[in-house]
């Protein structure tokens, strides 16, 4: 992994709680992870989600194509011209991938070929992209997720028997370091990861539909599990944000009831509140926001976007005027602007939005024909 200048962030260690995880060394994580035997993983869905992100000040976005490669677009702030650029090769991406900014460069992690875990970086400004194994094979059975966490990039995925598995590196190595942070039999779906100051925040769908949260602190090792929703509460992969001290996860509930809980820093107290009271069957998202009017959270589903400025208490619902989308769409911020990428319902057709401050979408094609 390239050499790269970390961003250091200052904050708030959340407290102890009474039920803790027990973690196993990296060693007997390793041997379980080799020893695990599942059936092989079939190839993705023909539109998987997007993932994207901000890097230098630029939209930058990653796709799983339908020939399972991984593509990687970007453009100028500013402009509508998009550039793509060939990740990986059919055949080596088994899953959506996920992508984030690290310094001077961007990174992504995708599920590799026998249910291994890829992870891929480039430097700003160049062409060129190294891959990494970051696990072998039977170690990996959902999408993973990555966040630089202080000096390290983190990425968490669901590991053999539904168990929940968080690699790490520091900036600088291609040693990667594998932690349990849930058992077996504690997670079923993709995972969610975020930087909360220099604290590590994952979200997982438990058992019996439940809605499970751990962190770690930057530089430490142990993992501490908290249920932030019941039984039967949660139906969808989470999203999750840290956000001026708070964090904030984001999933569908009962009656496809889109369902925010937050939890101040420092606390362990998680308040739920209730986005949307019918909404789709997609994974949501969410990203922070500043529309100028205060910080806040705006929240993504399909095409309908929900934004609240923090404290306020009200929920204001707009999104782009377009097709169909034939994925889940991603969300992030960039600047003062929401953008948003998804696949077209019925062609490998890659579209990206953004707000501008008037509150009105345009729309942009990143790609006719994804391949």
């Amino acid at each position: 992994m390239k050499i790269i200048v970390p961003r250091w962030r200052e904050g708030v260690r959340r407290p102890w709680v009474k039920a803790v995880l027990a973690i196993g060394s990296a060693t007997a994580l390793a041997s379980a992870v080799l020893a695990a035997v599942a059936p092989a993983a079939s190839a993705a869905e023909t539109y998987s989600t997007p993932a994207m992100a901000v890097a230098d000040g630029n939209t930058v976005i990653a796709v799983q194509t339908p020939s399972d490669g991984l593509r990687f677009y970007w453009n100028q702030y500013g402009t509508n011209t998009w550039r793509g650029e060939r990740v990986a090769a059919s055949g080596t991406a088994l899953s959506a991938p996920d992508i984030a900014a690290d310094g001077n460069g961007v990174i992504i992690a995708v599920q590799g070929p026998n249910q291994s875990l890829d992870f891929y970086w480039q430097t700003d400004g160049t062409s060129t992209w190294y891959e990494e194994t970051v696990a072998g094979a039977n170690s990996t059975y959902s999408a993973p997720r990555l966040a630089t966490i202080g000096n390290s990039v983190g990425i968490v995925a669901q590991g053999p028997q539904n168990s929940l598995i968080y690699y790490w590196a520091e900036n600088g190595t291609s040693t990667w370091t594998p932690e349990w942070v849930g058992g077996y039999n504690t997670t079923y779906s993709a995972p969610a990861i975020a930087a909360d100051a220099n604290t590590a925040i994952v979200a997982a769908e438990g058992p019996s539909n439940t809605l499970e949260f751990y962190w770690q602190q930057d530089g430490t090792n142990p993992w501490y599990p908290e249920q932030v929703g019941g039984p039967g509460s949660t139906f969808s992969d989470p999203a999750i944000t840290g956000d001026d001290g708070y964090a904030d996860i984001v999933a569908v509930g009962q009656q496809d009831a889109m369902h925010l809980y937050f939890q101040q820093n420092g606390t362990t107290a998680w308040i739920p509140t209730i986005v949307e009271e019918s909404g789709d069957q997609e994974n949501p998202g969410i990203t922070t926001m500043n529309h100028g009017s205060g910080d806040g959270l705006c929240v993504s589903q399909a095409l309908a976007v929900w934004c609240q400025v923090n404290g306020s208490g009200t929920w204001t619902l707009t999104g782009p005027e377009s097709l169909f989308p034939g994925s889940d769409s991603a969300i992030t911020e960039n600047g003062s602007s929401d953008n948003m990428a998804w696949y077209f319902c019925c062609a490998p057709k890659l579209f990206f939005a953004w707000d501008d401050s008037s509150g009105n979408w345009h729309n942009e094609t990143v790609d006719n024909d994804v391949t």
